[in-house]
């Protein structure tokens, strides 16, 4: 079995994006809690964690996987609020790899799937077709 993004989130608008956007590129995604996500990790599995950032419990989340040789170098995509500023400084420090604003997140989502499982390839977009003149 290939490698999969793990994803933990609780807001359920993101977690549907998430997982709207998985299925559209068929890109493998298993959501799992904050409290697991380090033994979810150590399976091997995981290409990348996206981590909704909305407290001091995502912190400790990141702390655990760094403090592990074995998930040491997953890397973790954080997302947040655009005014949780000392969140994003203080999710840096505890290794979160990449601390992006809600809205970045959203907008550049396919994308950045792709990038985690499969650096370096650019997905297909078919441009839709114009409409004539009248």
């Amino acid at each position: 079995m290939g490698k999969t993004l793990v994803a933990t989130v609780e807001d359920l608008f993101f977690r549907s994006k998430i997982d709207a956007t998985a299925r559209n590129l068929n890109v493998p995604v298993r959501f799992v809690e904050r409290k697991d996500l380090t033994a979810v990790c150590l399976e091997g599995k995981t290409a990348a964690v996206l981590l909704e950032l909305s407290n001091g419990s995502s912190l400790d989340a990141i702390r655990s996987l760094r403090q592990n040789p074995k998930t040491r170098d997953v890397p973790v995509i954080g997302f947040l609020s655009h005014v949780d500023r000392d969140l994003a400084r203080d999710a840096v420090s505890a290794g979160v790899t990449r601390v992006m604003p809600r809205s970045q997140f959203a907008e550049t989502l396919p994308d950045l799937m792709m990038d985690l499982l499969a650096p370096g390839t650019k997905r297909e977009v078919q441009e839709e077709p114009e409409l004539p003149d009248e």
